[in-house]
């Protein structure tokens, strides 16, 4: 056999096999999914400690940073102008925390927030049978205000004797955004209650690495058994510290939706160390 070709095919063998084990080794190291394997181990664990699991549970295993916000909201003259139809006094009631207006009432609770309900809601034009439609009725309640009502998406719906609750949440690169918030309270009439929150997010930084949900769940044996669980997001929500103080950046959460007694309710957990939160 000549020598220098077999040395050749070797060195070519060694090389290939080098790659081989290098991707290997990056998948492995890079890897930011759980195995199916495990996922229906956490499935099984959990089911004998009652815990019925009717949705996916998410396999994603990589980093996620903590997200900020800039300090601009929405356009306060313009909201009052829009929902309570005067524009000549509205820079003037601009300065007040709570406005009565006729059958209508607006309060602000804070710079990022207000809360609109009225006694009186007039007829509309728009089909209400559905969420997009609300969401495009509210968008056109909103325009000019600086609210991103099209960043919002449906979250729950909730009916109750007259009265049908939609609420909308912000999606931001995928995240849920329980901060930023859209609540619709929807009589046969129309438009009877309407909650906003927006908060203009900044961005996300500071990337960290995350607890896979199926160890969270595992982790919680007290809270988290003899329930069904109907959904499992990860999104970002405000921390309240301790002394009640609150952080300055959302963090990332785990949502558990769960049934109890036939009732949707929801637990947080942090996502970097499962640790429950409210």
């Amino acid at each position: 056999m000549d020598w220098a070709k077999t040395k050749n095919i070797f060195i070519m063998l060694f090389f290939l096999l080098n790659v081989f084990l290098s991707i290997i080794l990056i998948y492995t190291l890079n890897g930011n999914n759980i195995t199916k394997d495990t996922i229906d181990d956490a499935r099984q664990a959990l089911a004998e400690r009652g815990v019925a699991i009717i949705c996916d549970i998410p396999d994603f295993n990589g980093s996620v940073g903590t997200l900020t916000y800039h300090d601009a909201g929405f356009d306060k003259k313009k909201v009052i102008e829009n929902l309570l139809g005067d524009k000549k006094s509205s820079e003037n009631l601009a300065r007040l925390p709570n406005i009565k207006y006729e059958d209508k009432e607006l309060s602000f609770p804070d710079q990022y927030s207000f809360v609109f309900r009225d006694g009186s809601p007039e007829r509309t034009l728009h089909d209400l049978n559905s969420a997009e439609n609300v969401l495009n009725l509210v968008s056109n309640m909103l325009k000019g205000t600086g609210v991103p009502v099209t960043d919002y998406h449906l979250d729950t719906v909730e009916e109750e004797g007259n009265l049908k609750t939609y609420v909308f949440k912000q999606k931001y690169k995928g995240f849920w955004i329980h901060e930023n918030h859209i609540t619709v309270g929807l009589s046969d009439k129309g438009i009877a209650y309407l909650e906003v929150r927006y908060r203009k997010i900044n961005g996300i930084i500071n990337s960290k690495k995350i607890m896979p949900v199926y160890q969270v769940l595992i982790h919680h044996h007290d809270s988290i058994r003899n329930i069904t669980i109907t959904r499992i997001d990860l999104g970002f929500k405000e921390h309240k510290m301790e002394d009640g103080s609150r952080e300055l950046d959302d963090i990332p959460v785990w949502r558990i939706e769960y049934k109890n007694q036939g009732k949707k309710q929801n637990k947080f957990f942090k996502a970097y160390d499962g640790t429950e939160i409210e």
